[in-house]
């Protein structure tokens, strides 16, 4: 399964051809979704549902990305549930705070 995410950078840095920014954004392999569904505090995603998740970080890319990294190499990332509502049905109506979902 592939999720897009924004990862937070070390640094003001371009990445990969793209702009100066703070965070990369791009499709990364999920490894585990993580619930319960949480409701977003910040200012400009107030009300927006979304779980955590661990996403794969390439190579390339882990130097220039800022932690921590799970045991296994993997980063957690705050996923918005809106635009994956029927990809995270099945995880969200289980109940299940974790699955892992290597290869979906």
């Amino acid at each position: 399964m592939q999720v897009f995410a924004n990862l937070p950078l070390k640094r003001m840095a371009t990445v990969r051809g793209n702009r100066q920014s703070t965070y990369h954004g791009g499709w990364f392999n999920a490894v585990r979704l993580i619930g319960p569904e949480r409701e977003s505090r910040d200012r400009s995603t107030r009300g927006r549902s979304y779980i955590m998740v661990d996403v794969e970080v390439p190579e390339d890319l882990k130097e220039y990305v800022a932690g921590p990294f799970q045991s296994d190499g993997t980063l957690r990332v705050q996923i918005f549930t809106g635009p994956y509502f029927k990809t995270f049905r099945a995880f969200l109506e289980s109940g299940d705070l974790e699955w892992d979902v290597r290869g979906q």
